[in-house]
């Protein structure tokens, strides 16, 4: 069981907009599945300024192209977060991911990805991948 690490940065449209950094480790589970958790640290904008986040996301990712056979590879994924912010109670969240994967310098694999997790979710990720594996 190899792990491979990932970076994501993420703008989050809730009731407040704001960012988030991630770090994860993601391992393949069969061929076309990967299963990710990703921590992530950011703020929201909220009237008396920024606000202090963090999330805790498990994900169950599915590839298109898991053996980079083509430049471009989708990816959609599902599973469940956890959101804590200073001032609210921390919420459990269900999220649903839909991405796509380019061309890799046969290190690190970078992305795009949209999604709905405790609001909608727009990030960029770049995740380790051994030579044509994504």
């Amino acid at each position: 069981m190899l792990l491979r690490p990932a970076l994501r940065a993420d703008a989050i449209i809730d009731r407040d907009p704001g960012a988030q950094f991630a770090l994860g480790l993601a391992v393949a589970s069969t061929y076309n599945v990967r299963l990710e958790l990703d921590a992530g640290v950011g703020g929201v904008s909220r009237s008396a300024g920024w606000v202090p986040t963090g999330r805790l996301d498990l994900l169950a990712r599915w590839l298109s192209d898991p053996f980079r056979q083509s430049r471009w590879g989708i990816s959609a994924g599902a599973g469940i977060g956890q959101r804590v912010e200073s001032e609210r109670t921390p919420a459990t969240v269900a999220i649903v991911t839909l991405g796509i994967e380019g061309p890799s310098d046969g290190t690190w694999v970078p992305g795009v990805e949209i999604g709905l997790g405790g609001g909608l979710r727009a990030g960029v990720t770049f995740r380790r991948a051994p030579l044509r594996q994504r």
